[in-house]
Order: C-alpha cells, then structure tokens, then sequence
C-alpha cells in the first residue's frame, strides 16, 4: 500500500495562513494594549479618581434679620453633626470595649457632650459601621478640636463631620410672632412671618466640595478642596426697634391682666412714614390663667368689630362729602331708632344740640349715626375702603388678613347705622392704626411699612420700596376731623389720659364680640355663658401738632362695663411714655397746648411722607351679607427652646394658622 503524498506547495500555503493568523491574534493584542494605553487611559484615570472622590454639599448661611439700629432678631450660627467610623478604628485594632471606652470619652471631653452618650453609641454599632453618629448640634471649634486629638494619636480620617446651622433669636421670644420661626427642615413654612415673606432674599446659595477617600471608605486628610464656595443669604432689616418691642410686649401683657381681658394687641410707628416700630400680641393660657405672648401675629390676622374708632371715617366722609361742616349741629336724644333697630348712646341723657366735635368728643352714638345717615351707604363705603378697609395693607406678611367690609349694595338703614359707629364692619389692628394715621398726615394714607432694606455680604444695603401714599381727604378735611380727636383727649372719653406736656389725638372704642357659637336666635353677640364679651380700643397720635408716633391698642374679650377709655387707655399711656423716652420725642409747644381748642388749623412739623413708594397696589374689598369679627385659631409653638441669655434657638415649625369665622 501506497503513502499518501503530501505536497510541499500546499503545506507551504498551509504555514502562511497559520503564521497570518498568528500575526493578526498578535496586532490585536498590541492594538488592545496601545488603545488602553493611548485612548482609554484619561478615562480610566478619571474613573479610578471618582471612584476616590465624595462630593458635598456647603450649606449656605441663612441672611440673619435684624431691627432698625441693626440689632440682630434672628441668625444663623453654624453647627456640625459628628460621625465616627467604627469600620476604621477596627483596622487599627481599636474594636472592643476596653479600647473604645477611653477613646468615647476623649471625644465626649472634646465635643463638650456627656461621655455616656458616645460611649452608648460607639459600643452598641456593629464593628463594620463606617458612620456612627456621636453628636449633633456642636460648634465647629469642638469638632475641630476632637479632630487634633485624633491625629495625636495617629487616628485621622476616622471622624466625619457634617455642616449644619441653627436659627437663634437673641431678643428671645420678642418679636417672634412678627419674624417668624423655621421647620425642623430649616425652612419657614406658610405662616412664618418674615421668614417666609423673605425666604428668597434670606436663602443663600449652596457651595460643594470634593475629598478624596481610601477603598474603605475614609475622607483622606487634606484631600479636601472647595468646588464651588457657598454664597450666604441676605439680611433683610426690619422697621422694629427692638427696645420698644420689647416693652410694648411688657406694658400690654400687664395691661390686658389688669383688665381682665382674653388677650390684647398694640402696634406702635410713625405716621409721617409708615414705619411699624412694635407690634405685640399677648393672650391669657386658658389652662394656667397666665397671660403671656400671644401664638401667632395678632395684629396683622385677626379682625374685630372695634366700634367708636370707626368714626373718624364716618366724620371725616362727611366733611369731605360737604354733608356738614364747621357750624353743624344735631339734636341728639339718647336713642335712635332705624326701622327695626334701636341705638343707644352709652350713657342716658336729655335731648340736646350738639356740635359735631361734642359727638365725637362724648362719643355720641345717636349722633355719629345721624352724621352718618346724611352721608348715606355708598360715600361711607368708598370712604371705609379709602382708609385701607376691606383689604390688605400692602405690608406683606403672609398672616394678614384683609377684614370684613361688605359691599354697599347689601346694606340695609340699620347696616348704614350700625357702619357709622363701627359695629358692622371689622378691621385688623393694623388697619386702624394706619387709618388713624390719614388724620395725623393732614389727609394723605401712607401704607404700613414693616422692611426696610435687604443687605447683601458686602454689606450693600438695597430700600424695599412700598406701596405709595395717597390722599385720602383734604388737608381741611382731616385738621376739622383732628380737632375733634384732640377734644376727645381734652374733655371728651380719654379725659383722664395722663400725657403732661404732649398734646394728643385719639377715639375710644367699645364693641360687642359675635358669639364663635350661635346661642342665640335673635340676637348673633349673645355668648354661650348668656352674656355679651366687648372690644375696647384707643387710638390716637402724639403730639397732635407735630406727630411722631400713633398708637393702636385692642384689648378682646374684656368683662362687661369695660371701655375703651378705662381698659385700653391706660395701656395707651404707658406706651406712650414708653415711646417718647425710646425715641426722644419733644413736648408739644406751649402754644400748640393752648391753642388745642382754638380752631381746626394746626401747623405739623412732619408732614407725611413715602420713601422708596412705588405704584401703589390694587385691593379688593370683601363681602359678607352678615359681618362677623374674624378669629384666627394658632395651635402651640414646638421646638422654641429659651436660652441662658435669653434668646432662642429655632430649627421649630412655626405655627400654622387657621381662620375661621365666629
């Protein structure tokens, strides 16, 4: 049998096709080699070094708020949360009890917290924790200390530490109705005052940076760098002088005791400007008896039917109306009936002619309602609205509410009456102070201002501009209005105003409270004990000549037989007092005194004005068929913790409100 013939030309070929073959499985591999070498490597550079990297966030500081001399209200002050790595200490032999002991408390000593705290947190995580939180709420300078004590012992990168902040009110509670608190979150929610109204300006700009950490997870010291550095929040300045603030708050929660009312309001500023220089609120704690600062913003929220202040609008429409004028007089008895409704002046007297500075002055309620018949529904309440009724002031603060002023076409003879003396429509406090303040700017309305400025972290200071002034009535119109005001403090209602040397305006008010509960089905103010609960206000200006500060003072559910004049008139006097020597005000001038009586014109030295006023803002009134006095419902305040020095730290939610009709 024959071998087979092998061909040395074909296994020639055969070679050639096994070595090209070779030689491309070779240029694959170099080709690989050269493409991870050549084109891949920044990439995988870049992967290895994220692979390294943890990015975090720099919190930015919140712009902090202060009074109008620049005193802080509120700031933020940094913190840090602290965190060990028990992953860490194991890989150096730091795992059981006897080792980690003298280590928890060193670091207690150093972060200033009680060592059993660390020690429980440190002996009760696994072994593998890579973050054992040790410590929240600590300055930086405590953690920056534990750190060096850490690295003495060749422990770095074994302590992680979390930036935070805390918002601290160093007046306190003052003024923290106004301002406003922060959620546990750090954020205001919709009710936190300025706080939230501001929230943009406040807010800074987070910053990030980056560290580099080992494959188990530990920052490498020194590693860290800034990305992007974070931008604090500005500070907004407010109108407040925190010194008057807090005696307004003093002064009114003694007044509103002594009186045995539920609760109390008092707003204090200057006419001329709109500038609010205290608002206070205080409410007696039904469990305790004790009165105390209020739950929410009174001032700004609530509405009431605040009865004989209301006519200094019913006055002054007339006058502008040309339904009377100086030589006017009424014969006034001392009850009016108005189709199925009976008026009554507060005290009984015989019928006799009055001037309309004696109606005002004594307070007449038959009288205001005559005055007020001649300048019939429709002036009245072009009027009521005119001196900011029935809507916002233009302030701002997310608590304001806009009170309650139905539309005229609703109005029955008994309504026109019952709106003349102000038992039909209801206002905030807020409202009626700068109502008042129309008068002591001869005419002009000049809106509520309550910030003003932003400043950034250069310390530029940018005006907040508001609402601008209008005119209201004329000139005469508001000086024969004036002096009848001026009457009431000379020997009318608020005779026995004790002010020497200062000569003031000012309207006493007493009205009924609506029921929260009908009980009644004739009569809405007939509460559930079967007695009715007042309203007593005092509004006025001081010195009448030239004025410098108003003042507005509410005291709500005052037993019967209170008035304005004897319950919120003394409250008046002290803040009055409290304002003179706070804002160094002069005495009126000896012929300002004397000619108080005199005649209806009257020289100012601080005509009103509206700095950084812009276009003023549209409102809309609000309608009612049945006026009712607007409650507002504020739950506790939590988290709002008082410090030695008597300020507070808030990361609290503040309270929410809740409006309701009673």
């Amino acid at each position: 049998m024959r071998a087979p013939h092998l061909s040395v030309a074909g296994a020639g070929r055969r070679l050639r096709i096994l070595g090209i073959l070779l030689g491309l499985l070779a240029f694959g591999a170099v080709a690989k080699l050269a493409t991870v070498q050549l084109r891949d490597a920044s990439t995988l550079s870049a992967k290895g070094v994220a692979d390294r990297q943890r990015h975090e966030t720099i919190p930015a500081m919140r712009g902090a708020i202060l009074d109008r001399t620049g005193v802080d209200l509120a700031v933020s002050v940094p913190q840090v949360d602290v965190a060990i790595s028990r992953k860490a200490l194991a890989s150096v032999g730091i795992e059981s009890d006897e080792a980690l002991i003298p280590l928890a408390d060193s670091l207690a000593t150093d972060l200033g917290v009680p060592a059993r705290s660390v020690r429980s947190a440190l002996l009760r995580a696994e072994a593998d924790d890579d973050n054992v939180p040790i410590a929240t709420a600590i300055a930086p300078e405590r953690a920056d200390a534990a750190r060096e004590t850490l690295t003495e012992s060749n422990l770095q990168g074994v302590l992680g530490v979390e930036l935070t902040s805390a918002r601290v009110h160093p007046a306190g509670e003052s003024a923290l109705r106004v301002i406003g608190t922060l959620d546990h979150d750090g954020r205001p929610n919709d009710w936190a005052g300025i706080e939230k109204q501001y929230d943009t300006q406040l807010t800074g700009s987070d910053g990030r940076r980056v560290a580099e950490r080992t494959r188990d997870g530990r920052t490498i010291m020194g590693s860290e760098r800034v990305e992007q550095p974070a931008r604090p929040g500005q500070d907004v300045q407010l109108t407040l002088d925190r010194a008057l603030q807090f005696d307004a708050e003093q002064i009114l929660t003694r007044g509103a005791a002594a009186a045995g009312a539920a609760g109390g309001i008092a707003v204090i500023g200057r006419p001329s400007t709109g500038e609010l220089l205290a608002v206070a609120s205080v409410e007696r704690d039904p469990s305790t008896g004790e009165m105390g600062l209020a739950s929410g913003p009174l001032a700004f929220s609530n509405s009431y039917q605040a009865g004989s202040v209301f006519k200094l609008v019913t006055t002054a429409a007339a006058y502008e109306s040309g339904a009377i004028d100086d030589n006017s007089t009424f014969t006034v008895p001392s009850s009016i009936t108005v189709a199925d409704r009976t008026f009554d002046d507060h005290h009984q007297h015989a019928t006799e002619t009055m001037t309309v500075d004696e109606i005002i002055a004594d307070s007449s309620n038959v009288g205001t309602i005559q005055i007020g018949r001649r300048v019939g529904a429709e002036r009245l309440h072009r009027t009521l609205s005119d001196f900011g009724f029935g809507q916002p002031t233009g302030v701002g603060h997310p608590a304001e509410g806009a009170g309650v002023l139905p539309d005229a076409s609703s109005w029955t003879e008994p309504d026109l009456a019952a709106a003349s003396i102000g038992t039909f429509q209801s206002s905030t406090v807020l409202q009626l102070w700068a109502a008042y303040n129309v008068i002591a700017n001869r005419g002009m309305y000049v809106p509520p201002r309550l910030v003003s400025s932003t400043i950034d972290a250069s310390g530029v200071a940018t005006p907040v501009a508001g609402p601008a002034a209008r005119r209201v009535v004329s000139e005469e119109s508001a000086a024969l209005v004036d002096r009848a005001l001026s009457k009431v403090v000379a020997d009318g209602t608020a005779k026995h105003l004790d002010l020497p040397g200062y000569l003031t305006a000012a309207k006493t008010g007493t009205g009924r409270m609506p029921s929260p509960k009908r009980v009644d089905s004739t009569d809405d103010y007939v509460w559930a004990d079967g007695t009715y609960h007042y309203v007593a206000t005092f509004a006025g200006y001081l010195p009448a000549d030239r004025p410098q500060v108003s003042i507005t003072v509410l005291l709500f559910d005052t037993p019967p037989g209170s008035t304005g004049g004897g319950t919120s008139g003394p409250v008046f006097a002290e803040l009055a007092r409290s304002s003179i020597r706070e804002l160094g005000i002069a005495p009126s001038s000896g012929d300002a005194a004397s000619a108080a009586s005199a005649g209806p014109a009257r020289i100012r030295s601080a005509p009103a004005t509206a700095p950084n006023a812009a276009s003023s803002s549209t409102s809309s009134s609000t309608s009612s068929s049945t006026p009712t006095t607007t409650t507002t419902t504020v739950p506790s305040r939590s988290g709002t913790t008082p410090q030695a020095n008597g300020s507070t730290t808030s990361s609290a939610r503040s309270a929410t409100m809740k409006r309701s009709s009673g």
